[in-house]
C-alpha cells in the first residue's frame, strides 16, 4: 500500500523540482502538508504531489510550470521576490518579519530590488510643482502620477539600475499623495507619522507595517503591475494599474470593511456580540483568515504583539484583542493583516484613510520589485482563455439538408 505522506526530498524529487519550488507550491495550495509532532518538519500528502506530477505531465507541452513566464500558458510565475512557506513571510530568504522589526521602508525596498552597492534614496526628491486636488489619500496618488510621469524622461530607461532610481521617486511620490505634501527624502514612515499626528510610538509601529505590507507574491495588484510591465510600460504606468487593482473591497479595500466591523464592535454589548450578529445573519468577518496561511497570518501576529508591547493598556487595542478571540473561537479563523492594519489605524488614533494609505506606500516597493523581474524576461503575459460559450454554427452546403 502507498505511504499517505512524502518527506520533502520525496516529494520535491517526485516533481523534479527544488524544495523551495515545492514550498512555493504548498503556499498556494496545490500540495497540503502537516506538521510533524515534536519536529519542525512537516510531511507532503502523496495524492497531491502525484496528481501535480500527473498534470504536468500530460500538459508539458503547453502547461510547463518552471522557467517560463505566463505566455498563453498556466496562471504561475516564477519569481525570485517573495517566499510564502509554512505559515512565514521572506523577502529574497530574509524573514520579513525580523526586518519588520528593524528596518525602514527604504531599505527594504533596496534588498527587494537588488541595489547592492547602489542606493537609489540617494538622491533629491521629485518635484511635481504645484499640485492642487480635492482628492485625498490613494485617490489623489492616482490623480499625481500621470503628472509626474509626463516629466520623467528617465521612468523610460528600464534597465534594473534605472527601475530602482524611479521606484524610490515613486515611494517618494506615493508618500506625499497620502499626505498632500511635496515629496521629501525624510523617512517615508516619519513623513506619515507626523503627518497623521503621530508620535515616536506610531512612527515605529507604522514603519513595521509598511514593511510587512511590502510584498505578498502574486496577488491581484502585483499580477496587474507584471501584466503591464510584461508591455514595457513605465513603472509609472504599473504602479498606476497596481494602485486601481488594489483598492478594490476584496484586496487593500478589505480594510474599509473591518472599520465597518470595529465599528459594530464600538456600538455594541461586547465584541462577541457584535460577532454573532454577523453570524446569525450569514455574514462572513472581515479580516479573519487568509488562503495562504492555514495558522495565524504572521502579519498580523507581528503587529499585534508589537503593538501590545508599544501601547500598554491601550482601549481600543483591548477591543480588538477581544474581537480577535471571538472571532477565532466562532469561525476557527484567525484575523489577517487588514484587522492588523485597522487596529493599529484605532489605537493609534490615525485618520480613517491610514490603513489604504500604508499598504499602498508600502506594497509599491514590491510592485517595482516585480516590474523589474518582468523587464528582464521577453515575454508578453498573455494566457489563453478556455472557451465555455456557444459553439460557431456551421454553414450548411446545398443540397446537404
Amino acid at each position: 500500500m502507498a505511504q499517505p505522506y512524502l518527506t520533502a526530498r520525496e516529494a520535491a524529487a517526485e516533481l523534479n523540482v527544488s524544495r523551495a519550488t515545492l514550498y512555493a507550491y504548498v503556499s498556494r495550495g496545490l500540495v497540503r502538508s502537516e506538521p510533524v509532532e515534536g519536529s519542525r518538519s512537516r510531511l507532503y500528502r502523496a495524492d497531491d504531489v502525484r496528481a501535480m506530477r500527473a498534470r504536468k505531465t500530460a500538459n508539458s507541452a503547453s502547461e510547463t510550470i518552471a522557467a517560463t513566464a505566463l505566455t498563453h500558458g498556466t496562471p504561475i510565475l516564477d519569481s525570485a521576490i517573495t517566499l510564502i512557506a509554512d505559515g512565514e513571510l521572506y523577502y529574497r530568504g530574509r524573514d520579513a518579519c525580523e526586518l519588520a522589526r528593524r528596518s525602514s521602508l527604504e531599505s527594504v525596498a533596496s534588498l527587494l530590488w537588488q541595489c547592492n552597492d547602489n542606493d537609489p534614496f540617494a538622491f533629491p526628491a521629485p518635484e511635481i510643482g504645484d499640485f492642487a486636488s480635492p482628492l485625498t489619500g490613494v485617490a489623489r496618488c492616482q490623480a499625481l502620477l500621470p503628472l509626474a510621469a509626463a516629466r520623467d524622461l528617465r521612468a523610460y530607461n528600464l534597465a534594473p539600475d534605472s527601475v530602482a532610481r524611479t521606484g524610490a521617486d515613486l515611494l517618494r511620490l506615493l508618500t506625499g499623495g497620502v499626505t498632500g505634501r511635496a515629496p521629501s527624502i525624510e523617512p517615508i514612515h516619519a513623513q506619515l507619522s507626523a503627518h497623521w499626528g503621530g508620535g515616536g510610538t506610531a512612527a515605529r509601529l507604522i514603519r513595521a507595517a509598511l514593511v510587512l505590507c511590502a510584498d505578498h507574491e502574486l496577488n491581484a495588484s502585483t499580477f496587474t503591475v507584471r501584466c503591464v510591465a510584461s508591455t514595457r510600460a513605465t513603472p509609472h504606468g504599473a504602479v498606476m494599474a497596481g494602485l486601481s487593482a488594489l483598492q478594490g473591497p476584496r484586496h487593500g479595500g478589505q480594510s474599509a470593511r473591518v472599520a465597518a466591523l470595529f465599528d459594530e464592535v464600538a456600538g455594541a454589548h461586547s465584541p462577541l456580540a457584535a460577532v454573532a450578529a454577523r453570524l446569525r445573519r450569514g455574514e462572513r468577518l472581515p479580516g479573519f483568515g487568509h488562503p495562504l496561511y492555514p495558522g495565524r497570518d504572521p502579519r498580523c501576529r507581528l503587529l499585534r504583539r508589537l503593538a501590545g508591547a508599544a501601547l500598554g493598556s491601550n482601549p481600543y487595542l483591548a477591543m480588538a484583542e477581544e474581537l480577535a478571540e471571538a472571532g477565532t473561537a466562532n469561525t476557527g479563523l484567525r484575523p489577517n493583516v487588514d484587522f492588523a492594519l485597522v487596529m493599529l489605524q484605532r489605537s493609534l488614533g490615525l485618520p480613517a484613510d491610514a490603513p489604504m494609505g500604508i499598504f499602498a506606500v508600502g506594497r509599491c516597493a514590491g510592485w517595482i520589485a516585480h516590474a523589474q523581474e518582468q523587464y528582464a524576461r521577453p515575454e508578453l503575459i498573455r494566457p489563453r482563455a478556455r472557451y465555455i460559450g456557444e459553439q460557431p454554427q456551421l454553414a450548411q452546403t446545398p443540397g446537404s439538408a
